[in-house]
């Protein structure tokens, strides 16, 4: 029984020692580095969760593995990558920016243009009606003198027209009066019938004249419809 116990714990003892002989310090090395690089490629697939563990994971690695310096440039080639995607980024929204600025600049020129247009049709449109405004007062005026003058001379013609009208139907009165009298005065081939027949016609003659001469021109009116219009008829 205690032979066994001693060749049991004998054998614990050698397994390490077999293993310094089979493992040396090399083999130790690229095993622990392994080890590390292990713990750092998990750190890194559970990044968002373990961020400060990724990082001290990355550091023992890169610095076993190749010395703090080795470990200062994944350092520097991380943060130049970092710096480029920036810039990169920078540049796309400055980029982006500058094409928003120039559309812009652009729209806004077509809009000053636009204005600027619309100024100088104003002014135009402006300056047209005031001379339009100007033409139109001048016209006006010009028709209110010839409406005022034609105003006077109607009515100067009324007056004539009146003058005219009475001193004309005096001398007709005075006319069929005479020939009243001489009718009676002296003797005539017509017999007195005839002659009062001829006063009375003289007589009546101005206060239905308007209503004859409508009736004489109806009837040639009429006479001129009867007569054929074309070849045919």
């Amino acid at each position: 029984m205690t032979n066994q116990f001693d060749l049991t714990k004998f054998n614990s003892l050698l397994k390490p020692a077999s293993k310094e002989i089979v493992c040396d310090s090399n083999c130790q090395r690229k095993k622990t580095a392994k080890e590390l690089k292990n713990k750092y490629i998990n750190a890194e697939s559970n990044l968002t969760l373990a961020e400060p563990e990724y990082q001290i994971a990355k550091k023992n690695y890169y610095t076993y593995v190749s010395g703090q310096n080795g470990y200062n440039e994944v350092l520097e080639q991380e943060f130049t990558k970092k710096a480029d995607l920036f810039i990169q980024d920078f540049k796309k929204k400055y980029n982006l920016e500058k094409s928003k600025v120039l559309t812009q600049l652009d729209t806004y020129d077509g809009v000053l243009i636009n204005f600027k247009n619309i100024v100088e049709l104003h002014e135009k449109y402006k300056k047209e009606n005031y001379e339009l405004s100007k033409q139109l007062k001048e016209e006006t005026h010009d028709v209110l003198t010839n409406e005022r003058k034609t105003y006077y001379e109607d009515q100067q013609n009324d007056v004539l027209n009146f003058y005219y009208y009475y001193f004309l139907f005096t001398i007709y009165v005075i006319i069929v009066i005479c020939f009243g009298v001489f009718s009676l005065i002296y003797p005539s081939l017509y017999n007195w019938k005839i002659r009062c027949f001829i006063f009375l016609l003289f007589a009546v003659l101005p206060f239905i004249s308007t209503w004859l001469l409508g009736k004489i021109i109806q009837i040639l009116y009429w006479l001129f419809n009867l007569l054929p219009k074309n070849v045919y008829k």
